[in-house]
């Protein structure tokens, strides 16, 4: 005859709760089973039972491991990246983060050599996020492993973009230092209505060259951070040494860059133009900054043959010291392998400001450098502006009064 029978309390050793094994245990008179961690159902026989527990094992949100970090950016909402390795060919991935979520990362971050111009090491996007770094972390590239001289232009392949961010609606990026990135640094691609601060790029191990990069800087085209297609970005309080642009925008409108230190770069830049519609630039401003021991100062380069516009840009309270080539820049004759030297009028530039710019450049550049379409270029305005130094005659063909500053020789 079947017996009925209740079991008031159960007292499991807590061990039991860690193992994620199924454990069975033979008692008198009912069958207990747990399937979720806490959750125990009941059943019972007429002669003997069994305890069946099922336990699960938390997801870490403190990730010490690669694999771990996956299921962290499905659960989380406070993560913490420490000491991450990540193998070859696996970047670390954010791009699924939940809203309002915050990432740490903690200790050294750092990536096995992947042979491949298509690698993106490290992903970012999420609404209202926080990415952020601890006290002392630092994300290391592993640039040494691919520099040659060469960078993105050829040589061996390398990850063409370290680091990808596409953060929106309120998110902040702040207090990484980030060292010895393969190529180019960040992408800042897509970002609304956000701000990056406090960023430190530091690429200053690739200034000297290598055994196989014939005498050239190591590293190349380290452009620091290259913003396109953004709206509504601060970027400030950072410092970059770096081979390329410290700052590039493209694409993008409402971007203020302020109280950012560059060395080494190719300074701060606007690139303008393409092909088709929508290569529009407006309403950027640089301001409370230093260039240093750059290629060039301030720079706007427009693509030759391209077409677009770049229109209310700001230059303010900038000292520049030790540039090499130009002092001040715009020119409408770029190409990747060098300027074509014929000027072309299919981007607009225009209401373009530089006030309260001093510095220096080295005795063999030229203050000053204005190479304009026929008709393309207009509203320049120059304001206590005095760069000095060059001994190459400064060549402007716009405005039509020449050049700014003591060496003025306008080019025709």
């Amino acid at each position: 005859m079947l017996r009925e029978s209740v079991i008031e309390a159960i007292s499991v050793p807590a061990y039991w709760c860690h193992t994620g094994n199924l454990i069975s245990l033979a008692t008198t008179s009912s069958f207990l089973s747990t399937t979720t961690s806490g959750s125990v159902s009941v059943s019972t026989t007429s002669s003997s039972a069994s305890i069946s527990i099922t336990t699960t094992t938390p997801t870490p949100c403190f990730c010490t491991a690669w694999s771990q970090i996956s299921p962290a950016v499905a659960a989380c909402m406070s993560i913490t990246l420490d000491n991450i390795h990540a193998p070859a060919s696996s970047a670390i991935i954010l791009t699924k983060l939940k809203t309002g979520a915050t990432v740490t990362f903690s200790g050294k971050t750092s990536f096995a050599f992947t042979n491949s111009s298509q690698f993106r090491p490290l992903q970012i996007a999420g609404n209202n996020v926080t990415i952020q770094g601890a006290p002392g972390s630092i994300i290391d590239g592993g640039g040494p492993q691919y520099w040659d001289g060469l960078g993105s232009n050829g040589g061996l392949p390398k990850p063409g973009q370290f680091m990808k961010v596409q953060i929106t609606n309120n998110s902040i990026m702040k207090d990484l230092y980030i060292q010895n990135y393969p190529s180019h640094g960040i992408n800042v691609a897509g970002v609304l209505n956000s701000t990056i601060q406090n960023i430190v790029l530091n690429n200053s191990l690739g200034d000297a060259p290598n055994s196989i990069s014939k005498g050239l800087a190591a590293a190349h085209n380290t452009d620091a951070f290259n913003v396109g297609n953004s709206i509504n970005l601060l970027l400030q309080d950072c410092k970059v040494w770096n081979q390329d642009d410290c700052v590039v925008v493209s694409d993008s409108s409402n971007v203020t860059v302020r109280n950012v230190f560059c060395s080494g770069s190719h300074g701060l830049s606007i690139a303008g133009g393409g092909t088709g519609p929508g290569h529009n630039i407006s309403n950027i401003v640089f301001t409370d900054s230093i260039v240093t021991n750059s290629t060039n100062g301030l720079r706007i380069k427009t693509d030759y043959n391209a077409t677009g516009s770049v229109v209310n840009v700001t230059y303010s309270n900038i000292q520049l010291s030790n540039i090499k080539t130009y002092g001040i820049d715009i020119q409408q004759d770029y190409l990747n392998g060098g300027p074509s030297g014929i000027a072309s009028n299919g981007v607009k530039v225009a209401n373009i400001s530089f006030s309260n710019i001093s510095g220096w450049v080295v005795p063999k550049a030229a203050d000053y450098y204005i190479f304009c379409g026929d008709g393309s270029c207009g509203d320049f305005t120059f304001d206590n502006v005095d760069i000095r130094g060059g001994t190459k005659a400064s060549r402007c063909n716009y405005p039509a009064e020449g050049c700014p500053g003591p060496y003025t020789a306008e080019y025709r």
